[in-house]
Order: C-alpha cells, then sequence, then structure tokens
C-alpha cells in the first residue's frame, strides 16, 4: 500500500505541487484582502516584498547562484514588471472580490499568446488559439460588464494585472537562460519594495491619500504584523511551489491546474459568508478559465 501510495505521489507530484501553489495563492489574496480594511493596497505591497526578500537573499548567500549572466536588462525588466503587477493585484484585491481578482489573474496565458504574436518572430496563432482568445476575452466581457458600473477603474486594474503577468512571463522565460531563478524572484521583490517605500514616503509625509501610486502608512499591532508574516511567507510558497510544479509536470498541465486558484478563492469567498458571484460573473469566469487553458495548450 505504501509502496501504491509512493507510486501516485511520484507520478503526479508536478499537479500536487502545483495544487498547493493554487491553495498558497488563495490564502495569501485571502489575507490580503481581509488586511484591506485597514491598510492601504500600496502598504501591502510592501509586505509582501520585505517578509520574502531576507529568506530569498540568505538562500543566495548559503547556496550561490551558479549563472552565466550577461543580460542584466532581463533582470531590470522582471523587477520593473513584478513591481507593478504587485501595485495591480493588491489595488484589484482591495477594491474587488477574491475570486474575480484571480480569475483576471488566470486570464494570462490569452495575452502571452498575443504578445508573443507581435515580440517573437515566426510566433503564430492558430485558428484554434484565436477562437478560444475569443471565448476568454467574451468572459472577461461578461466579468466586466454587469458589475462594471462606477467600478471600470478598479476591473480596468485587474485586466491590467493580467497583462503585467503575462509580460512578466515572458521576461522571466528570458531571464532564466541566464539568470538564477532566485535571482529574478529577488529582482521583482526588491523592485517592489523600492517602490512601495517610496510611495509610502509620498503618502505618508506628504500627506496625500491612499490610491493607486501612494499610500498612507498605518502601524500595525502585533497581531497584524503576524498576518503580514503569514502573507509573504504563503507567498514564498506559491513561488516554490510553482517552480517544482514545472519541474515535474508539462507547462500546459500546470497552467491547467493553476486555475484551481479560482476555485479555491470562490470556496474562501463563501466560507467567509460572501456568497457566489452573479450567474453571468460565475459563467464570465468559467470562460475565462477554459479559454485561458485551450490557449496555453497551443
Amino acid at each position: 500500500m505504501q509502496k501504491k501510495v509512493h507510486r501516485v505521489w511520484y507520478q503526479n507530484k508536478g499537479i500536487a505541487y502545483m495544487l498547493i501553489s493554487s491553495l498558497c495563492f488563495a490564502l495569501m489574496s485571502a489575507l490580503a484582502k481581509s488586511m484591506s480594511d485597514r491598510f492601504g493596497s500600496v502598504e501591502l505591497v510592501f509586505f509582501r516584498s520585505a517578509v520574502g526578500l531576507p529568506f530569498l537573499l540568505t538562500s543566495l548567500v548559503r547556496r550561490p547562484a551558479v549563472q552565466k549572466g550577461g543580460k542584466l536588462y532581463f533582470i531590470i525588466l522582471r523587477g520593473l514588471l513584478g513591481a507593478f503587477t504587485l501595485y495591480c493585484l493588491f489595488y484589484t484585491l482591495e477594491h474587488l472580490g477574491l475570486s474575480l481578482t484571480n480569475t483576471y489573474g488566470q486570464a494570462f496565458p490569452l495575452f502571452i499568446a498575443i504578445f508573443s504574436f507581435f515580440l517573437i518572430p515566426n510566433e503564430r496563432l492558430s485558428g484554434k488559439q484565436v477562437l478560444f482568445l475569443l471565448v476568454g476575452f467574451f468572459g472577461i466581457l461578461l466579468i466586466f460588464q454587469p458589475e462594471a458600473t462606477g467600478q471600470w477603474f478598479n476591473h480596468a486594474t485587474g485586466i491590467i494585472y493580467a497583462m503585467g503577468t503575462a509580460l512578466g512571463y515572458l521576461a522571466i522565460k528570458e531571464a532564466q537562460k541566464y539568470y538564477d531563478s532566485r535571482w529574478v524572484v529577488v529582482s521583482f521583490m526588491g523592485a517592489g519594495l523600492i517602490a512601495s517605500t517610496i510611495s509610502l514616503c509620498l503618502g505618508t509625509f506628504g500627506e496625500m491619500p491612499n490610491s493607486f501610486f501612494t499610500g498612507h502608512w498605518v502601524m500595525p499591532t502585533p497581531f497584524e504584523w503576524l498576518k503580514a508574516l503569514v502573507m509573504g511567507l504563503l507567498a514564498l510558497g506559491v513561488q516554490y511551489f510553482t517552480t517544482q510544479a514545472l519541474l515535474n509536470e508539462k507547462t500546459s498541465i500546470v497552467g491547467a491546474v493553476g486555475n484551481s486558484a479560482v476555485v479555491f478563492s470562490i470556496a474562501i469567498e463563501i466560507a467567509l459568508g460572501n456568497g457566489l458571484p452573479s450567474l453571468l460573473v460565475c459563467l464570465g469566469m468559467g470562460l475565462v478559465v477554459w479559454g485561458s487553458y485551450q490557449v496555453s495548450r497551443k
């Protein structure tokens, strides 16, 4: 029996790692959403970056990176895109529900297909991919339209979050050819920490209100510091388990399993008493997830 369990685990550990990663992401998002009642999105970016960075730097000191280097602009690009994407993620979480935010996040394969077509030579979209791109974008319209009254900027930020994630993945794909994956993660955490520190200084000392780019520092209680620590550790878990999943399973399968983050988010919202989104929004979420999966399969 033990051997059978071990064999099943070995054959499916890539899927298991991605399920754990998706659960970590959903829990991290739920914590961020709960903290957004007192903290602006910029301060949440600060917490997210400040917690994870020391762990990664310690790892690099204990086990130095072996890499070719020579393409520093990929690291810089990844850092800038990563920081901007973190701003979009936490701003969207602050103003929209978990499931909607994570659905926008899972739309990134749609934008990867489009950006690859324009940015990568000889990259072509098949007729089937174009069809599922349209399916995915129709799903986004269903999410956007019934909920967009007075919230168009929040939904637009969710779409930009998906676009930033797509560009970030393309940058990672190139950067990892020359740099250790830990340095790639350090780049966007470091950029997020620097950017959020500047934004908090502008908001706090310049007396600017909480917005997408500025935030007023609120001193956490001891329990809130603990929540910030857990949020940062969950974010590290997302990075680690996603990497392990990609090492042990095909990218298309990992991408499909990654859509479980939406399911976990809906379950968490129901458990918190927020209920299900409307029928049209649920349909739109399903179309986005399905279209994104089909596009990523090529």
